[in-house]
């Protein structure tokens, strides 16, 4: 005899409606990430950090020649 093997979304909807919010009420642990992950997030924070000035000063300079 071969026992089935269930996949996540049918095991959530196996669940009774109480279980499925008792189990989305759980908090989820904190994710340990590696050093080149953290470095890459940093890398992206800053990017976005640089990049959010020189877009509005696009979008300034677009605003400035569409009005004369």
């Amino acid at each position: 005899m071969t026992r089935r093997r269930f996949g996540d979304e049918e095991l959530i909807g196996l669940l009774e409606q109480a279980q499925l919010a008792g189990a989305k009420a759980r908090p989820l642990p904190r994710r340990h990430l590696g050093k080149a992950t953290l470095t890459l997030l940093i890398a992206l924070r800053l990017y976005v950090i640089l990049a959010i000035p020189v877009v509005a000063y696009a979008f300034i300079h677009a605003l400035s020649l569409g009005a004369k």
